[in-house]
């Protein structure tokens, strides 16, 4: 579908609405639409939001309306949940780091299913969640994400099995094993190998009397940025394929952690172009200085590794290459430099930008560093 298409309300609303800038507005119907699309693919599967991609009430209601589950990784995200009414039986504490009070609040709030990747935090579940629901994170290759998750988290093959052994011995109900290819993934191979891993884990666990009851496969589900043209659909059967060639989904569950795959392609950024200049007479390339930047909600471009779509809402056809950098004082804040973006030559200060698919990891990194005013959130077809 083409953007013009796919995103007609909100072009439509910033078209009408004159609202300042910078600003990210989401279209909630496509939210649903997301949801209602992956939940087909998975048929059967447990979709856990990743609440981390964005946690506006507006979000949360909307997929509480569609039975979806939530993946927290923090109090604040599960205050934030229980007060759209969403039920702690339906989050998972999905953060391998987690301070002992922490654990403690969440389950005398009724959480019971955590995560953990190590023995220390395992003791701590089984100190201050007695008789949880636990699954151990494996540590998998990211080659390949837009977005790697490098070596935080997760632990070795052989000490996933070592640790949901200790799971059961510390009185705790081991429930499954889980792992992350990284956000952007668009290699499908990172999967496979990652679930032929852990049917191995499955057999020795088996063998143990430890009967698990689902694999969580944790996000990653990439959307279409700039240059990319996946086939979503065709992406999603071969995923949900590649499950099914190493588990019964009738013993063994499988379980989704989207963020991006459900938020991204809901939103765009509209952003007000502050300054044009080059940094010598001769020179072909300009400078455009936007009033969004890394600090304002644009992380995601760090390394150039999430390459959005951007396109000037006015402008002549003759087209040249520019650096796009953000508002604040510090050096970093520079967006796109290596990649030669391409802008009409006769942009100028006060000229509107809209960045697509930027519905996900954009207004929850936003920040008020340098006295920026952070993103502002608008949201359209709320039901």
């Amino acid at each position: 579908m083409k953007k013009i298409n796919l995103y007609k309300d909100i072009i439509s609303f910033l078209n009408n609405s004159h609202i300042k800038t910078p600003c990210l507005v989401v279209d909630l119907e496509l939210v649903e639409e997301s949801f209602k699309l992956l939940s087909s693919a998975f048929s059967g599967s447990d979709i856990f939001y990743a609440v981390k991609a964005n946690s506006a009430p507006e979000v949360l209601k909307t997929l509480n309306n569609l039975d979806s589950k939530f993946d927290v990784s923090s109090i604040k995200e599960i205050e934030m949940c229980l007060a759209q009414g969403i039920s702690p039986k339906n989050m998972s504490f999905g953060n391998t780091i987690k301070k002992s009070e922490d654990i403690a609040w969440a389950y005398e709030k009724g959480v019971k299913l955590f995560v953990f990747d190590s023995i220390e935090e395992l003791k701590k579940i089984a100190k201050y969640a007695p008789r949880s629901k636990v699954y151990c994170r494996l540590q998998v290759d990211n080659k390949g994400a837009h977005w790697p998750l490098s070596n935080k988290f997760g632990c070795s093959f052989d000490m996933v099995k070592e640790l949901l052994l200790e799971a059961k011995h510390m009185g705790l109900l081991a429930v499954g094993i889980s792992f992350h290819v990284g956000s952007q993934q668009t290699n499908l191979d990172r999967w496979e190998e990652a679930l032929a891993l852990c049917k191995k884990i499955n057999l020795f666990l088996e063998k143990n009397k430890i009967n698990i009851e689902f694999i969580n496969i944790g996000g990653g589900i990439p959307v279409n940025y700039l240059g990319e043209k996946i086939n979503l659909k065709k992406f999603n059967i071969k995923l949900n394929d590649s499950f099914k060639k190493y588990f019964d989904k009738k013993k063994i569950k499988m379980m989704l952690e989207p963020g991006r795959a459900l938020l991204a392609n809901a939103g765009i950024i509209e952003s007000e172009i502050i300054l044009v200049s080059k940094k010598s007479k001769n020179s072909k390339e300009r400078w455009v200085y936007i009033d969004v930047g890394r600090f304002g909600g644009l992380a995601e471009t760090d390394g150039e590794s999430i390459k959005y779509d951007i396109k000037p809402i006015i402008g002549s056809n003759k087209l040249g290459p520019v650096v796009i950098a953000g508002p604040t004082c510090d050096g970093v804040d520079v967006l796109y430099e290596k990649i030669k973006y391409q802008f009409p030559l006769n942009i100028k200060s006060g000229d509107r930008i809209r960045i697509f698919s930027a519905g996900a990891y954009t207004s929850v990194y936003s920040s008020a560093f340098n006295g920026f005013s952070p993103l502002n959130e608008y949201f359209i077809n709320f039901k």
